[in-house]
């Protein structure tokens, strides 16, 4: 099932300060993440940007590698440079060190970009928003650029100037799509405990 209309962003431009190492290239059955991400990608969207500030870590897999648009300003700023050069006016937004990319999921928060009504399409798990698994509207450019420019860089606070469709875990389970692909590995404890 081809998503036309809707281009995908990876965020691969995180320091991987509690890591120690870049977590798009660590492995799940001994294969790199970004690789595992992009495999799945491609078979739901025609464009697919890595939002990056060092390309040269990443020209190896032949896609568009945009910088941020302010450096050093976190996931928002790479939010923010993906979909400013995004042919589509939606992009689905995934941050690397996520490597249970689930399709499922995937189509069915597509299936809620039926128009302009939701500027963000976000799951909410128990940990509440997870922002860097959700859609977006090339509309959140200006008010992106705005918290950039106040030094205002949560995620969480920039949702709240922008009208959002929450998608609950209850909801995405009845669609059968499973949640474990909104884990995100910070630490090499965290990498162990689900990639071992």
């Amino acid at each position: 099932m081809e998503i036309c209309q809707v281009t995908a962003i990876i965020l691969a431009g995180g320091k991987s300060i509690r890591m120690g190492t870049n977590k798009a290239f660590l492995t799940y059955r001994n294969i790199p993440f970004i690789e595992i991400q992009i495999e799945t990608l491609k078979r739901l969207f025609r464009d697919i940007i890595i939002s990056a500030n060092d390309a040269s870590f990443y020209e190896h897999l032949k896609l568009p590698i945009v910088p941020d648009v302010f450096p050093g300003k976190g996931p928002i700023s790479g939010i923010c440079a993906g979909l400013m050069h995004s042919k589509h006016s939606y992009a689905f937004v995934i941050a690397c060190d996520m490597p249970f990319i689930n399709k499922d999921v995937i189509v069915y928060m597509k299936g809620l970009v039926k128009s302009d009504d939701y500027d963000v399409i976000v799951p909410h798990t128990v940990r509440g928003p997870e922002p860097l698994h959700a859609f977006y509207s090339k509309k959140c450019i200006a008010t992106m650029q705005q918290c950039l420019e106040e030094g205002n860089l949560r995620m969480t606070d920039f949702l709240k100037k922008v009208n959002v469709r929450h998608v609950n875990v209850e909801e995405l389970m009845k669609s059968g799509a499973d949640i474990k692909s909104f884990i995100n590995l910070n630490t090499y404890q965290e990498y162990e405990k689900y990639c071992s």
